[in-house]
């Protein structure tokens, strides 16, 4: 959805589609552009591609996540926009128990903890994130400020159910591709965690092959 923290070792980025900027609420349209955050280990380029959906798709749009994106809606307090992560139990992550992890929003400055990394996870990217923060094990933990902070930095100004997608590439493992889903938390005060299930999916399968009901609109760093 490399890892969440390393999945992305970003050296600059190629749009091909018709993407705003970042700010922009006009990017939220849903559109099918392409855009790819290109990174390369030696000779292999890798693309990762991060997305939004509204927060109030259609559950059954996200096919192998619906279940869980039924849960998370059904979580929703009345007057509230997002569920709260207290009114998830674990027992609710049975069916992806092994390939989650649960993300605390730090602020001053805006990142991410990782506060639980699943083993799956681990055995995939070949890194322990427990305890760590976005980008922090990275050969270059400043350049997650041109991607995926300002991922979840828009998630935090605008709420949206989220999606990444690529290779993980960082330790050497250009044959597996992923699927991420990341869902958003709130006490009522802003973004406050993201809980994220991650699939492996076929080397040739984009986000519209898995989920191809699910209306999704790519996101454009500002950099």
């Amino acid at each position: 959805m490399s890892e969440r923290s390393q999945r992305l070792p970003v050296v600059g980025f190629r749009p091909t589609g018709d993407g705003n900027d970042d700010g922009q609420d006009a990017r939220t349209e849903s559109r099918r552009a392409t855009f790819g955050a290109v990174a390369r280990e030696g000779s292999t380029p890798v693309d990762w591609r991060y997305a939004m959906c509204p927060i109030d798709t259609d559950f059954m749009g996200f096919g192998p996540f619906r279940g869980l994106v039924a849960q998370w809606r059904l979580r929703i307090r009345r007057g509230e926009v997002l569920p709260r992560r207290d009114d998830f139990q674990f027992e609710d992550f049975a069916d992806w128990l092994g390939r989650i992890f649960i993300a605390k929003v730090e602020r001053e400055p805006f990142n991410l903890r990782f506060t639980l990394w699943g083993v799956k996870l681990v055995e995939w990217w070949r890194v322990d994130y427990t305890n760590r923060t976005l980008g922090e094990l990275s050969s270059n933990p400043d350049l997650w400020r041109m991607t995926e902070i300002q991922y979840f930095a828009e998630m935090d100004r605008k709420p949206f159910i989220g999606l990444a997608c690529g290779f993980l590439s960082q330790h050497g493992l250009a044959h597996i591709k992923v699927l991420g889903l990341d869902l958003p938390f709130s006490d009522g005060e802003g973004l406050t965690h993201v809980i994220s299930t991650h699939m492996k999916i076929d080397l040739g399968e984009t986000i519209e092959d898995v989920l191809p009901d699910c209306p999704v609109t790519d996101f454009t760093p500002d950099y």
